[in-house]
């Protein structure tokens, strides 16, 4: 019974070591792409982030070039008041 048990295992080796060898190059390849992908993801968020900052920035200057233009277009209707009169 022993030299027949054996003769099976050695049967089914080569079938088992290629499916648990499988299984490892596909357990890396997962774990590679899912570096690969969250290294994207952060890129993206990083980018993301600049963006805002750079939207910000001109928001604020956009709003700083508006207050300028209203409190001179504010003195220039002083003026015309005090002319007026």
């Amino acid at each position: 019974m022993g030299a027949l048990m054996n003769a099976q295992v050695q049967a089914w080796m080569p079938a088992i070591l290629a499916l648990f060898g499988s299984l490892i190059v596909v357990v890396l390849t997962a774990w590679i792409n899912t570096r690969m992908l969250s290294a994207q993801i952060e890129a993206v968020w990083s980018e993301i982030g600049a963006l805002r900052a750079e939207t910000r920035q001109g928001f604020a200057e956009l709003e700083l070039r508006l207050t300028k233009q209203i409190m001179e277009l504010d003195h220039r209707i002083e003026r015309w008041k005090s002319s007026a009169v």
